[in-house]
């Protein structure tokens, strides 16, 4: 197994944290207020990860621009849809939607930059995929009526917002794959996409009609989610997921970024006391298998 692929499931495994730290306080501030705060927590863990590496700063000048665009398509709009679906599906069903983002991104790679893209490899996305959605869909019983089981409808509110954040997130790799190619930091290309996703999140803050809870001090409960979410979502994940694109291919790295959703069945499992269903554990085998392929 390459590095790329290693590095690719440690950020799978992080995402799952972020999403399972994010979702009490996406309820409590809504998506984009919390998305704002996060970005101010993650901006400070990654600069403070960037002194602690010791590394110099070496940003090529023509790469700024694809890496502030890449922030707000991929963080500023795709998280922002990502924690509305997750408020009105869940997130274990927000899961799957933004597993989308795994053949996007490949299509979007072969499309645009020619990225090779065998027919085993189609088949291995498309297989992996297939598993993502039977693992989540079936991720537990119908009886299951646990917080992280509720839809608030209209359902295709929340469909459609996962899927404009699948949208964005396969954007947002499309357009950093060359400067990390390049060999460019992991960390500092993260700190630049956080804050330029952080600057165009807060500006919309002049359209916000209710802007009293916009300062409000959460309870302590709520801020540790908060903070533990930006660390293993915009921090540490993110960067995790960036060096595994230095040398691996886009459709590879996302596919197996995106097993998260079966990742995190067992957190589902424990939190709600109730096992998934055969469906689930079914999905779980075919995103082994896909991965297996794939790597």
């Amino acid at each position: 197994m390459d590095n790329s692929a290693l590095l690719a499931l440690a950020a799978s495994f992080s995402w799952v944290l972020s999403q399972l730290f994010g979702h009490k306080p996406a309820l409590y501030y809504g998506s984009l207020q919390f998305n704002r705060l996060r970005m101010i927590i993650a901006s400070f863990l990654l600069a403070i990860m960037i002194l602690l590496t010791g590394n110099h700063w070496e940003i090529a000048s023509n790469s700024w621009k694809w890496i502030i665009v890449s922030g707000i398509v991929g963080i500023g709009f795709g998280d922002l849809f990502l924690f509305i679906a997750m408020e009105r599906l869940g997130p274990r069903r927000t899961g799957v939607l933004f597993a989308v983002n795994a053949p996007l991104a490949a299509l979007f790679a072969w499309l645009l930059l020619d990225e090779a893209l065998t027919y085993f490899t189609i088949f291995a996305v498309l297989f992996g995929f297939t598993g993502i959605v039977l693992a989540v869909i079936y991720g537990g019983p119908k009886t299951n009526i646990h917080v992280w089981e509720f839809t608030k409808p209209p359902l295709w509110i929340g469909v459609g917002a996962g899927l404009i954040a699948a949208s964005g997130q396969a954007a947002g790799v499309l357009i950093l794959r060359p400067v990390m190619e390049q060999g460019t930091d992991p960390l500092q290309v993260s700190l630049i996409r956080v804050l330029a996703a952080g600057f165009f999140l807060w500006a919309l803050i002049f359209f916000d009609k209710n802007k009293t809870k916009i300062w409000e001090i959460p309870p302590m409960s709520v801020r540790w989610h908060v903070i533990g979410n930006g660390f293993f979502g915009l921090s540490f994940g993110l960067a995790l997921f960036l060096k595994a694109l230095e040398t691996g291919q886009v459709a590879k790295v996302t596919m197996l970024v995106s097993i998260s959703p079966v990742l995190m069945l067992p957190f589902v499992w424990f939190q709600t006391k109730k096992m998934p269903v055969l469906g689930a554990w079914l999905g779980a085998f075919l995103v082994v298998l896909g991965s297996w392929m794939i790597v």
